[in-house]
């Protein structure tokens, strides 16, 4: 099977679709990808909205005009996450004669005429060819055998955003409280550049850190692979995803609770249902809880097995 990625700039949504088409085949992580603005042309955003305000297939009959020779295999599936890769992967897919799927919520009509839409939502309209899973693929997957843990705590460290908006006094309080544990701490892109530099002029005795423009994939593994308790605060998907995908229990620091709720939310206490996380303060760091649980493996494995099997009901 021939699976192809159209991908834009975002690393989360590249991310997702490697994880896809690791769930459903082993494949070479480079291979067949295609970007928009690189590989295939497609307009500027503001241009595209203003063609797709007019008709849908006119901007599809541009993007044809303007990829004559857009790809000379074939391919059994097109994957795509992101906005800006819907029209682009769609004119892939039927220049290739394949499939086509998309990982996230549906935006655009055209999205009716795609094979499925995977998402963890369960309320989209029937109009579309929804592939239900309640965790989203993600580059991780499950351990085959644990390594024993070497270190103590890996703090994996977000910032603003789905619903949360911290001070600097919720990032200070953390360098506090974790002042006396032997930790190493992993920034983001949307973690403060304050409250980065507060944690190395302020580090306990045993502190280490890794900033995340040199942290490639086979690092972060390597980090939840050999620290015993894993943390994440409670803003971030993306890394609590990942660390469940990997098989492991993680802890979720709330800093503060939300000023809003979002479907992020929802995700978060259904894992905790299901025992897969537990949401603990700074005050309650000594509940939390060891990474190594079978039970997360095992839902892990269930959970990529159902949608490798739905994908290839669906090609």
């Amino acid at each position: 099977m021939k699976i192809a990625i159209v991908a834009d700039k975002k690393p989360g949504h590249l991310t997702q679709c490697l994880g896809l088409r690791e769930i459903i085949k082993e494949y070479k992580r480079d291979k067949h990808i295609f970007y928009i603005h690189k590989d295939i042309i497609a307009l500027p955003g503001f241009l595209e909205r203003i063609f797709l305000l007019i008709k849908d297939s006119l901007y599809l009959l541009l993007l044809r005009l303007l990829n004559p020779s857009l790809v000379e295999e074939k391919f059994n599936l097109v994957i795509c996450s992101g906005s800006r890769t819907v029209f682009p992967a769609y004119l892939f897919a039927q220049c290739t004669g394949a499939k086509i799927v998309y990982l996230g919520t549906p935006k655009h009509r055209i999205m009716k005429k795609f094979d499925g839409i995977i998402s963890t939502k369960k309320d989209i309209s029937k109009v579309y060819k929804v592939i239900s899973t309640e965790l989203p693929p993600t580059k991780f997957k499950p351990y085959k055998t644990i390594c024993k843990s070497k270190k103590d705590c890996l703090v994996l460290l977000g910032g603003d955003g789905s619903g949360y908006d911290y001070g600097e006094k919720d990032w200070y309080r953390l360098a506090y409280e974790f002042k006396p544990l032997k930790t190493t701490f992993l920034n983001s892109r949307r973690t403060p550049e304050y409250a980065w530099k507060n944690l190395k002029e302020n580090q306990g005795s045993d502190h280490t850190f890794i900033d995340h423009q040199d942290a490639p994939f086979e690092v972060l593994q390597n980090a939840l692979d050999t620290h015993a308790l894993l943390f994440v605060t409670a803003d971030s998907t993306s890394m609590i995803v990942e660390i469940i995908s990997r098989g492991y229990f993680v802890n979720v620091i709330e800093l503060r609770g939300p000023i809003k709720r979002e479907h992020h939310h929802d995700m978060i206490n259904s894992f905790e249902k299901k025992k897969l996380l537990r949401k603990v303060s700074l005050s309650g760091l000594n509940q939390s809880r060891n990474k190594e649980d079978n039970n997360v493996r095992e839902f892990v494995i269930s959970e990529r097995e159902g949608l490798k099997n739905q994908v290839n009901r669906l090609i």
